[in-house]
């Protein structure tokens, strides 16, 4: 009997292979981790209402880094990063795609940056997976089209180049006290 189901066993998956859906299967899978891919309503979205839950307690959700943190808490869990610089009169390190900006009054995380433009996200993603956004304007000083959630403390907001294209960047700060 073990020797039975085995041979269907073998016969089934020689069968799939045969077809081509064995291979088709582990292209869909890698596919998914390359973020210029096509997403499809089946696929998994980049975003997910985490970003909003973590946003509220000041988490930057792809990365898991807190505002507030140091300087140095940010070196020791990430390394060395790829760039250094200044904005704004304080610090920034970056790592791949992701820019942690410090303050330059007391050296704590007070801005994080991702670069999300692979992933191709469209405002109706956006808003599927995190609601409606609180605001959405053209920031003119910087010219990007914003789409702001307000968080308490934080503030999650994505930018693009024009109204309605993919989103650009994503970025999480501190709220501006009223």
């Amino acid at each position: 009997m073990k020797y039975i189901k085995y041979f269907i066993v073998m016969n089934m998956a020689i069968f799939l292979f045969g077809c081509g859906q064995g291979n088709s299967i582990v292209m869909d899978i890698e596919e998914l981790d390359k973020p210029g891919s096509v997403v499809s309503a089946a696929t998994p979205s980049f975003l997910s209402f985490a970003w909003i839950e973590k946003g509220f307690n000041g988490i930057f959700f792809p990365t898991d880094q807190a505002l507030g943190e140091s300087q140095t808490d940010v070196l020791e869990s990430l390394g060395e990063p790829s760039e250094k610089g200044l904005y704004e009169g304080g610090n920034y390190y970056t790592y791949d795609r992701t820019t942690y900006i410090f303050s330059s009054e007391n050296y704590l995380l007070e801005a994080i940056m991702m670069d999300i433009s692979d992933y191709r996200v469209s405002v109706e993603e956006m808003k599927r997976a995190l609601g409606t956004p609180d605001r959405s304007e053209l920031d003119e000083l910087d010219g990007y089209w914003t789409y702001s959630y307000e968080l308490d403390d934080y503030t999650l907001f994505f930018e693009t180049s024009e109204e309605g294209s993919p989103l650009e960047f994503v970025w999480l700060v501190e709220s501006e006290k009223q």
